[in-house]
């Protein structure tokens, strides 16, 4: 009787946890295992940390004085397929709005995600943030968003602020920073368009009868048209950040496309229609300074050493006391 009351007792702290963890996903924060792995390494005040920063840009990191708090993720599963919103073939060209929802609303909750375990560590924001989309062969139709960066923590950043995200590295934060901007977030566009192959794209790109395509070498109109309006509307929706977040522009923006072979057969015939999915990512900055330190501009040094080998002319540097030295003189 004992054991079975102590595993009934388990049993239910287990689907409590569980309660607790799907919760915690719906409200887009982190699972209650991560909040008290977090919370447990702030209380032992622990130093030690881990980066996807390199070791380049960690150094200039800490020379303008931002502490490396630690990796943060944020990761969403998702179903997102053409087959798992429309259960037959389309008959028409433009956006497929579930599917860009989907597609967006997966990447929201990662980068949320990632955002909310950065606060708990008391961080001013995230930088180096890369986005990692990917499909299983367990599932043709999930696919894992996840996102993860490094979480830094600025003197004098205001505490009442959410943190930043940002996707430039460690040292083109370094320079932005220096130069007197600061990111605010990711901006993101998405565009899931799909492009119908009708009677005259068919004619273009199919076979005949006996297996041989005659329409010559000319341009698929119906696929660029629906390619550029692809792209357009993601970058539209990427520009809309800007406003949103009350930005001055966007910098590192970075456009990538995946294009989706939609095949299906009518009358024993097999045609192909495109999926093309359009992402486009950056970071939104602003000039705005209020309450935050400039970091001072680095020196400038040179390897003397290479100095004859690149050809470079050094002349007489005085210093502030009045004497000088003549680096081309080896005889003083």
């Amino acid at each position: 009787m004992f054991f079975w009351n102590k595993n009934n007792k388990d049993d239910e702290q287990r689907r409590q946890r569980e309660a607790a963890t799907l919760q915690a996903l719906a409200e887009g924060k982190v699972p209650p295992a991560a909040r008290e792995r977090i919370e447990k390494q702030r209380e032992i005040g622990s130093t030690f940390f881990t980066s996807d920063l390199s070791s380049r840009e960690y150094l200039l990191c800490r020379q303008a004085g931002f502490q490396t708090l630690g990796q943060v993720l944020g990761t969403s599963f998702f179903n997102v397929s053409f087959w798992g919103f429309y259960k037959s073939r389309w008959t028409s060209v433009g956006e497929l709005t579930n599917i860009t929802h989907a597609q967006s609303e997966a990447r929201r909750l990662a980068i949320s995600r990632m955002q909310h375990e950065a606060q708990l560590m008391g961080a001013s924001g995230i930088i180096g943030v890369k986005l990692i989309v990917r499909s299983h062969d367990w599932s043709s139709r999930q696919t894992e968003f996840t996102a993860v960066g490094t979480a830094i923590k600025i003197p004098g950043y205001p505490e009442n602020l959410p943190p930043f995200t940002s996707d430039l590295n460690g040292q083109d934060f370094w320079k932005l920073y220096q130069a007197g901007y600061r990111p605010l977030s990711i901006a993101f566009g998405v565009c899931s368009y799909y492009i119908y192959t009708d009677s005259r794209t068919q004619s273009i790109v199919g076979n005949n009868f006996f297996g041989m395509n005659m329409a010559g070498n000319q341009e698929v109109t119906s696929y660029t048209q629906g390619f550029y309006t692809a792209r357009n509307l993601a970058m539209n929706r990427a520009r809309a950040h800007i406003t949103d977040n009350g930005g001055d522009g966007l910098v590192g923006v970075a456009a990538n496309y995946e294009i989706e072979d939609i095949e299906y057969e009518v009358n024993e015939r097999t045609y192909h229609d495109l999926l093309v999915h359009w992402t486009v990512m950056g970071t939104v900055i602003t000039s705005k300074e209020e309450q935050l330190d400039k970091v001072p501009k680095p020196s400038m040094i040179l390897d003397l050493a290479s100095l004859s080998r690149s050809g470079v002319i050094m002349d007489t540097v005085y210093s502030t006391s009045g004497s000088s030295f003549d680096i081309g003189d080896d005889d003083d």
